[in-house]
């Protein structure tokens, strides 16, 4: 009787097991699966832009190559799926809903695995889907253990004043609470053109009117498209707050009413891994979108 238990609590351990959705072959930290098959590991792992979701890594992606089947990808934290994204390819029309990485990597080095969120904004201005598990505190404090999270640049709207002849002033707050110092593009070293073939710039979104707002800048782009010069760079030195200000002198009419603000803040592509880390500091990747409700009176 006694050994008759004894397997029949073997079996229940055994199910229980096998219903637990981890992955004890990824190891501490956090890693990658595709189908249950482990593509990268923290070992594999340098930093994590938190401001970004940038995933820095000691070699290459060489994983988005191999010929697996990959609709999706699992983010695992200490042997627990966090989140499951897609794998999105640039040349599709439509967009991904939550986590993805597009494939191929066109716009950064193969050191780098940018995991995008993917979202709209429905009539009512509001962000869909509104949850991003991409910040999931499992995931930081995977990454925190072992030293790889990194809290990159982030960036407010401080305010924004709308003038007569259709010009608006934005002013951004950028600050560094990394332990890194980063450089960045800076809109006054240049000009306005050329910042904003980065960004889509300013825009706003009337859900009364159904219908965007924006400046009408002529954007300038690099030559050749996909070069950069360390001029177009300033360095904001870690812990380090910097105020900017961009003005926009032909945007589009607007009337009183309320208002859903958005900008992307920009930062560099096309950086080989070999210029990342410059001299007093490493250049900073990636985006970051801003949003804020507005009412202009």
């Amino acid at each position: 009787m006694k050994t008759f238990l004894s397997f029949l609590a073997l079996i229940f351990v055994l199910i229980v097991s096998c219903e637990q959705d981890d992955f004890p072959e990824s190891g501490d930290g956090i890693s990658i699966t595709i189908d249950d098959k482990v593509v990268l590991t923290s070992k594999d792992i340098d930093y994590y832009d938190l401001s970004t979701h940038f995933i820095y890594l000691k070699g290459t992606n060489s994983f988005l190559d191999d010929k697996l089947t990959r609709d999706s990808f699992q983010m695992v934290a200490n042997g627990e799926k966090i989140y499951k994204g897609v794998f999105h390819s640039w040349v599709m029309s439509s967009m991904p809903f939550g986590p993805a990485i597009y494939t191929p990597s066109l716009f950064y080095g193969d050191y780098v695995i940018p995991i995008v969120f993917g979202s709209y904004i429905d009539q009512n201005g509001k962000r869909k889907p509104s949850e991003d598990p991409r910040s999931d505190s499992r995931i930081l404090n995977a990454l925190r253990s072992h030293g790889q999270l990194h809290a990159g640049l982030t960036c407010e709207i401080r305010s924004v004043q709308f003038t007569s002849g259709n010009k608006v002033s934005l002013e951004l707050e950028l600050s560094n609470n990394d332990s890194f110092n980063y450089y960045y593009l800076d809109p006054e070293k240049m000009g306005l053109g050329l910042f904003h073939y980065f960004t889509n710039g300013l825009s706003l979104w009337s859900p009364t009117q159904l219908k965007s707002f924006t400046s009408h800048i002529e954007h300038v782009q690099p030559q050749p498209w996909n070069s950069w010069q360390m001029d177009w760079l300033s360095l904001i030195k870690s812990h380090e707050k910097k105020t900017i200000r961009i003005n926009y002198t032909n945007f589009d009419p607007l009337i009183a009413g309320q208002y859903k603000l958005y900008f992307m803040f920009p930062g560099l592509q096309h950086v080989d891994k070999a210029d990342l880390v410059q001299r007093n500091g490493r250049i900073w990747l990636g985006e970051i979108d801003l949003s804020q409700d507005i009412q202009i009176r």
